[in-house]
């Protein structure tokens, strides 16, 4: 049918119209109209991946680098499902994020018909915005066409980004008969657009998508937050999660003029800074209880959700008056402590917190930095001349080692958290990236590959081996990044993450449902995608190759073997040392 395919060479031209760049196709026969139209239009960027759910992770990654949607095209039936985790991610760590899914007529849906399910709402609460668009016909107009990509674009970057689906029903033929026509392709008939003219001569409606989400705070709150401050002697402030890093400079200056100590979490930009107020190894400065007997009296956490559950823990008091500051509406309080919640720019608000006497001497500030001074350097007697393989040392001389250029992902489980405890200050200013909107291990392989190209930088990747398993076809994505990427796979022979958890002295279960080992190396899957690869024996040889893959510019997998019961135990040593330096 001539409808399909002019439908969708429009819908394609209005989201590049929009500002979208970028679009992953996996092949599928009912996505073809969607399909041919995105490979025939020259100002298309495309990414082919078989895998609908490691191309959902690819656009996932590819929007966090941009901060534009990549847009997603897949085939009916459970194609559509398996972009599922990633929808989740995407609308959990308010990522932009457009589905378009071809569907099956009404008519073939619930009889039997081959590769047809119930695609409508398939992502229930998750997607900001879900439109069913049915086939295209005769009545079909350009700009109902406009109008509905218009506001599926909108929502999709609206003041709570997130992902969009719009579901794209299609009758058979896919496609009019083959007549060698090539793009440009004739538009459907509509009232505003005469017979026979092409797009390119006629002008494209004037979309106005340019959004601004000016959330003021008021007055009465900017009053409450002054007073408090004022009033109290102890405070924190958190930087958690999506603060995006223009406003760091804003954020130090507030906490200088507080007198406050700052926690940055691991993936803000902070975290490997050196400033005064910075407590960057804030997690395992926790650990040491008897330098730090009194908790905050007020808390002022910007941004998302962090990662340490040992400041949640010691946050967990009903006595700490709690503020959180985001631009964005969702409840994130864990502990049910938040006193006032706020919507709104946080680097306005950082600069409009004047006060007049902060009832601070600096004494806070000045125990915070003196017991951080010891744990760093415990860590640093304790790692920096370890020549075991271990996890702790590894992300510990990541984090001296990886180049100012890079950005750095981190997978779940262990290695964020390794890195969260170990990472040390060093002169780092890339991103650091991870999947902590749901926090699940799949699709970080895939995440990696899409930032990477989104950003047009060198890559460096901290990942663990059952999370590399999860996603191993992804591999196939790194192979065709232009820049390249650095996996440092970290292989305990199973779900290391375990042997922290109670479950562990359940040992007639242990191992098999929880340790899952699998006995399995990368080398044979580094040669299958022809990628570079390392099998180091010792600290000083990871370093060694690390820095020849940095300096040779070139992608590669650097094997790291460890051990989950020695890790455990190097962890809990650890942890005794400090408490007792």
């Amino acid at each position: 049918m001539t409808q399909n395919l002019a439908v969708s060479d429009w819908i394609i031209e209005e989201l590049i119209n929009l500002g979208v760049t970028h679009f992953v196709v996996s092949p599928g026969s009912r996505s073809t109209p969607l399909t041919v139209a995105v490979a025939r239009n020259p100002k298309a960027d495309t990414t082919i991946h078989f895998d609908e759910r490691g191309a959902a992770y690819f656009a996932l990654g590819h929007a966090k680098a941009t901060g534009q949607p990549a847009v997603l095209i897949c085939t009916s039936g459970t194609a559509v499902a398996n972009y599922f985790p990633a929808v989740v991610e995407a609308s959990m760590d308010n990522i932009s994020l457009i589905v378009l899914s071809a569907d099956r007529p009404p008519e073939l849906i619930d009889v039997g018909a081959n590769q047809a399910i119930f695609q409508e709402n398939i992502y229930g609460s998750y997607p900001r915005l879900f439109k069913n668009l049915s086939p295209p016909d005769t009545k079909t107009t350009i700009e109902q066409i406009q109008e509905t990509i218009t506001e599926t674009y909108a929502a999709a970057i609206g003041s709570r980004p997130g992902p969009v689906h719009l579901n794209c029903q299609f009758r058979e033929p896919l496609l009019p008969d083959s007549t060698g026509v090539k793009h440009p392709i004739p538009p459907v008939p509509c009232p505003s657009t005469p017979l026979g003219m092409t797009k390119q001569e006629i002008d494209p409606i004037e979309d106005d998508i340019d959004i601004l989400f000016t959330l003021s705070i008021s007055d009465e709150q900017l009053h409450l937050i002054k007073k408090k401050i004022e009033g109290y002697q102890r405070g924190i402030i958190i930087v958690g999660r999506s603060v995006d890093p223009q406003y760091d400079e804003a954020i130090l200056s507030l906490a200088n003029t507080l007198n406050w100590p700052i926690f940055p979490d691991i993936q803000s930009k902070l975290r490997f800074r050196k400033h005064a107020n910075l407590i960057n190894q804030f997690d395992l400065t926790l650990l040491k209880d008897s330098s730090l007997e009194q908790k905050p009296e007020m808390v002022l956490h910007l941004g998302g959700a962090f990662t340490s559950k040992r400041l949640l823990n010691f946050l967990d008091d009903s006595e700490i008056y709690y503020v959180a500051v985001k631009a964005t509406p969702e409840c994130i309080d864990p502990n049910h402590q938040v006193d006032v919640a706020i919507q709104t720019n946080i680097g306005d608000l950082c600069k409009s917190i004047e006060v007049s006497n902060t009832n601070n001497n600096g004494m806070w500030l000045k125990a915070w930095q003196k017991t951080e001074g010891e744990v760093s350097e415990t860590i640093t007697d304790l790692l920096e001349s370890m020549s075991i393989l271990s996890e702790p040392a590894v992300s510990y001389q990541l984090s001296r080692s990886i180049p100012r250029d890079h950005s750095l992902m981190l997978a779940n489980s262990m290695a964020i958290r390794e890195m969260e405890m170990f990472g040390t200050i060093h002169d780092f200013e890339g991103r650091v990236i991870a999947n902590r909107g749901s926090s699940g291990i799949d699709g970080s392989l895939a995440t990696a590959a899409g930032y990477q190209i989104g950003s047009e930088k060198p890559l460096t990747l901290l990942i663990g081996d059952l999370a590399a398993l999860h996603d191993l076809n992804s591999l196939s994505l790194v192979k065709n990044t232009p820049q390249p990427m650095i996996i440092i796979l970290i292989n305990n022979n199973g779900g290391g993450i375990f042997n922290f958890l109670p479950v562990r002295t359940e040992t007639d279960v242990f191992e098999a449902f929880f340790g899952t080992p699998h006995g399995w190396t990368f080398e044979k899957a580094a040669e299958m995608f022809n990628l570079s690869y390392a099998h180091p024996k010792d600290m000083q040889e990871f370093k060694l190759k690390y820095s020849q893959a940095v300096k040779e510019s070139r992608s590669m997998i650097i094997e790291v073997n460890t051990d989950r019961d020695e890790n455990h135990t190097l962890h809990q040593r650890i942890f005794k040392t400090i408490r007792e330096s």
